[in-house]
């Protein structure tokens, strides 16, 4: 049957109707949005997943995310990234590896979800992706406080250090970690002294990972502090 222009008319009228009503809608519902609700989970190590800032418990974020990927648009920093097929039920959700590159927690994530998966936060402090763990023997700062405390010991023995000793230390001390959390002095503070020796508080973390990114970046191995995640898989909550 041949569509005649008033057909073609009719039926575009029909489809802007529903996308203005659809817009309207939306607009709605996300005036309605909560704010993301701020609870700590205990600290623990598990090989779990690291979502974006705002997310709702995993449960509620797989059944409410609809893989449309605008919370990666909205990502200026580039921090988000999103599973493959190989995973699962986890396929094409968003997710946040530090190792890639971290969350600045620049909110941009939570209004742009158009399903309230991610919710806005008032306060980065009310965010809970994660928390860290430090490893001093990897730490640059506490090896340049250790080679120190040994040259000072053979000094009092009457050894002078040897020039190996010297140039260690001279790789640290470091610092950066505390200076790029955007929670320092709360989740990451310095120990007195000059060596500038991190000590980490895994309460008032919210594993955003600029920690991570940046040791990853000074010591270029095997960083001396990441994330935990502390959100487990599904899987492991059915098991559980």
């Amino acid at each position: 049957m041949a569509v005649t222009r008033r057909d073609m008319i009719r039926t575009t009228a029909t489809a802007m109707g529903i996308a203005f009503v659809g817009g309207v809608t939306h607009f709605l519902q996300r005036k309605r949005l909560p704010s993301y609700p701020a609870v700590k989970r205990p600290y623990q190590k598990l090989a779990g997943i690291l979502r974006p800032p705002g997310a709702l418990p995993e449960r509620d974020f797989l059944a409410a995310c609809i893989r449309c990927c605008r919370c990666q648009d909205a990502c200026e920093p580039g921090a988000i990234q999103f599973y493959t097929g190989a995973d699962g039920a986890h396929y094409h959700t968003p997710y946040v590896d530090p190792a890639v590159k971290a969350c600045t927690l620049c909110n941009a994530c939570g209004p742009a979800c158009p399903t309230g998966a991610l919710l806005p936060f008032e306060d980065i402090s009310d965010v809970d992706m994660g928390s860290v763990e430090l490893r001093e023997d990897l730490c640059l700062s506490y090896k340049a406080k250790r080679i120190r405390e040994e040259q000072e010991f053979l000094v009092q023995l009457g050894r002078e250090p040897t020039e190996s000793d010297a140039l260690a230390e001279r790789r640290g001390p470091c610092g950066e970690c505390f200076m790029f959390c955007p929670l320092r002095n709360r989740a990451i503070k310095l120990a007195p002294g000059a060596f500038l020796a991190p000590l980490v508080y895994t309460e008032p973390c919210v594993g955003c990972g600029m920690c991570e990114e940046i040791c990853r970046t000074v010591v270029r191995g095997e960083p001396a502090i990441r994330v935990v995640r502390t959100r487990k898989p599904r899987f492991a909550e059915a098991v559980s």
